[in-house]
């Protein structure tokens, strides 16, 4: 098993939105990937623990993971960290100790993406994991100690390597 791990949010980072937005009543499956998304996940999934972190409750963890199956990905992903198993949403402390607890790894070897500055980045990055702000809707960047901003999938690898991850 790897030493480290790649989080991911759900709406926005991997998938285009939530199912609930799109009035969608037959679930995640019908949910189109955000541009770049499956090919970034197929090549860190190499390298990296991969799971996902997502404050949706709409269904359960399976659910979401079997979302993954048409796109290709579903092995990929080790585990989904939901607000419903952890009993808060992201960014409470107590959502992020409930993923470093279950990963058993310490919070430097953790990277969330997300889309939410606030609820992926900042609460990660809050009790010391390292956090990739996804943001496809601005110019705007957020470079701290263990911040990275990407605009698109094609930066990713380059952010974790600037984290110090190779």
């Amino acid at each position: 098993m790897f030493d480290r791990a790649l989080l991911f949010d759900w709406g926005g980072t991997l998938m285009q939105t939530m199912p609930i937005y799109l009035g969608e009543k037959r679930g995640w499956s019908t949910v189109p990937a955000v541009d770049g998304a499956v090919d970034a996940v197929r090549t860190v999934s190499k390298s990296w623990r991969v799971a996902l972190a997502t404050n949706a409750s709409e269904s359960g963890d399976e659910a979401m993971l079997d979302a993954f199956a048409p796109l290709g990905i579903r092995e990929c992903f080790s585990a989904v960290y939901s607000y419903g198993g952890a009993g808060h949403p992201k960014p409470w402390a107590e959502f992020w100790r409930y993923v470093l607890d279950n990963l058993k790894l310490p919070p430097e070897r953790v990277v969330m993406v997300g889309d939410s500055y606030m609820d992926d980045i900042w609460g990660a990055t809050e009790v010391g994991m390292n956090g990739i702000w996804f943001n496809q809707h601005s110019d705007e960047r957020k470079e701290k100690k263990r911040i990275r901003t990407i605009h698109s999938y094609a930066e990713l690898n380059a952010a974790l390597v600037s984290l110090g991850f190779s």
